[in-house]
């Protein structure tokens, strides 16, 4: 795939708004942090996945009083994955970037300034240490904004033979299954959407961002080292 997923789908809405531009100054930005359902609205418009994840804290590039990005945070799927690496400590406060969407209009700078920003007021307002991202290869992407924002590249994951959930065309990790439905087994999961799907989990880059000051960030990196690699690159330059 030569283009990852949300670039076509901003292709796609750039389109239907017959390639209009709203006529904002791009001088004019704050990131700010936004209700739930404002962030839900602008994600599903732009996001394939076409669901929230975990998110919890949500933040939005404001350009000019228009939103042009959003960048959502919540519990990883795995808490206690890194307890080893990290310490049980703040482990305890690592958070996932779950979801993150830009519209057509944004400029180049705006996801990995919006990440920034929002990074820092994580660590400031809630005391989160670390953050864990991921870039699905199957979607067309490697990370380049992480890699903008100086993340740490900790390898691919391992699914293990993990799989999605595709029920009445919406994809669920097998924790969200539970929790929404009461029971992952096929059996049941039938009564609900008799045509269901399993999708299999594939590989994805791991990225890490370290919050706090930097002695706390040095000390973290000495325990990421063995971990840590250099980034995966492509040529083509549509990708996230």
């Amino acid at each position: 795939m030569n283009s990852c997923w949300q670039y076509l789908i901003k292709q796609e809405k750039e389109a239907e708004n017959e390639h209009f531009f709203p006529s904002i100054s791009f001088d004019k930005w704050e990131v700010i942090q936004m209700p739930y359902k404002t962030a839900k609205e602008f994600i599903l418009e732009y996001e394939w996945l076409g669901n929230m994840g975990t998110s919890k804290y949500c933040y939005g590039l404001i350009i000019d009083r228009q939103i042009s990005a959003v960048a959502c945070y919540g519990p990883p799927v795995a808490p206690t994955k890194y307890q080893n690496i990290l310490g049980k400590e703040i482990s305890g406060g690592l958070y996932q970037l779950c979801r993150g969407a830009s519209a057509y209009w944004a400029p180049k700078w705006a996801p990995s300034k919006l990440i920034a920003l929002s990074l820092k007021e994580l660590n400031i307002k809630y005391g989160i240490r670390a953050v864990i991202a991921y870039a699905d290869e199957k979607a067309g992407e490697i990370g380049t904004v992480y890699q903008a924002c100086n993340a740490l590249y900790l390898g691919k994951t391992s699914p293990g033979g993990g799989k999605r959930y595709l029920i009445n065309g919406h994809s669920y990790d097998p924790r969200k299954v539970v929790s929404k439905f009461g029971s992952r087994a096929n059996s049941f999961i039938k009564t609900i959407n008799p045509e269901f799907k399993t999708i299999q989990i594939n590989p994805k880059h791991r990225y890490m961002f370290l919050l706090g000051n930097s002695k706390s960030k040095r000390e973290l990196v000495n325990n990421l080292k063995s971990l840590v690699q250099p980034y995966p690159k492509r040529e083509d330059s549509k990708t996230n």
